[in-house]
């Protein structure tokens, strides 16, 4: 049988396993003990507060396998979560994997995911160090825990925005949703909104650099889309927003695929998640109302309000809406 034609019903876990362990870090450093045992084992992190966040992902709801590569996968999953890290301004440190795969699924297939999801880990440096492989009869999923670290004085929550706080919003937004429809619509062209959808970045180094040179009060990534995180930072902080419609940073791609296709702008761009931004608030003078920071643009889009306000949306010609929380939700959407 041809060596790519094996599946991991023939193979077995082991053979899996024996597969991508070369691709783990093995003892030394601060890694104690690692694949092999039952758990990860690691020198502490010192003075520095942990961070640890699970995502899963499964076929058909967060990515699906007629798009994308199993190495666009990987990456896209892996990126995803260490966002999550970026969001507290954290420094990534290791993760670990969970891989539910059918039977069917050709070993090279289930390598080549791992490969994915390993080479993305180590460029933000939280290599993948253990976790458990099942087969299932169901979808496939993956499921990741990154752990991380933070100073004690640098940890961002969404719970410190304070009323007359400026909130702003790192890169363009849109984007990735857009980028998506364009590949479900087999759509030519629009190029840098595809790779916003399928290679999305993990913003840790400008999340450092913004909680190492300002004073950031509360911080989210744009996953379940602007307004919907927004919420978050508001619920958590018990308080209101209004954003202006002029500030909003869409890409001009974004606007011509929109304008292309008959779709509001503003309020796709509200609602459209996967985006991986950083949503920020800052008491800090010293923030520009727009200016670049890693290559980022980084606009300042609202204020924070009193909770009675709720979220408003401020349009040119005086009109003034209430936002409604549309973006991605689990089990609803």
């Amino acid at each position: 049988m041809s060596k790519c034609k094996i599946t991991l019903a023939d193979a077995g876990e082991r053979e899996f396993i024996n597969r991508i362990r070369k691709m783990m870090p093995g003892k030394g450093g601060s890694v104690i003990s690692s694949v092999g045992d039952d758990c990860l084992v690691t020198e502490s992190f010192g003075d520095y507060r942990a961070l640890y966040t699970t995502d899963t992902f499964v076929d058909g709801v967060h990515f699906t396998r007629n798009l994308f590569s199993y190495v666009q996968i990987g990456h896209r999953c892996m990126a995803a979560s260490v966002s999550d890290i970026a969001a507290m301004s954290g420094i990534p440190m290791y993760s670990l994997l969970s891989l539910s795969m059918p039977g069917e699924t050709l070993l090279e297939d289930a390598v080549t995911l791992f490969e994915g999801l390993q080479k993305t880990a180590e460029k933000y440096g939280c290599p993948v160090a253990g976790g458990e492989t099942t087969s299932t009869f169901g979808q496939l999923t993956i499921t990741i825990t990154v752990i991380g670290k933070v100073e004690p004085g640098r940890v961002v929550t969404r719970s410190g925005a304070q009323v007359g706080d400026s909130i702003y919003v790192t890169g363009t937004v849109g984007d990735a949703m857009a980028g998506l429809m364009a590949f479900e619509r087999d759509e030519k062209g629009f190029k840098m909104l595809k790779k916003k959808f399928l290679a999305p970045e993990a913003l840790v180094s400008l999340s450092r650099s913004l909680s190492e040179q300002y004073q950031i009060t509360a911080m989210i990534d744009i996953s379940d889309g602007l307004a919907v995180d927004l919420g978050h930072i508001c619920e958590e902080s018990g308080c209101g927003a209004e954003l202006f419609v002029s500030s909003l940073p869409l890409s001009f791609e974004y606007k011509r695929f929109t304008r292309k296709h008959g779709i509001d702008n503003i309020d796709f761009a509200l609602s459209s998640g996967e985006e991986f931004e950083l949503l920020f608030t800052s008491n800090d003078s010293s923030l520009p109302e727009h200016f670049t920071l890693f290559n980022h643009t980084i606009t300042r889009i609202g204020t924070v309000t009193d909770s009675a306000e709720g979220m408003k949306l401020h349009y040119d010609n005086g009109i003034i809406e209430s936002i409604t929380l549309k973006g991605y939700e689990h089990f609803r959407s």
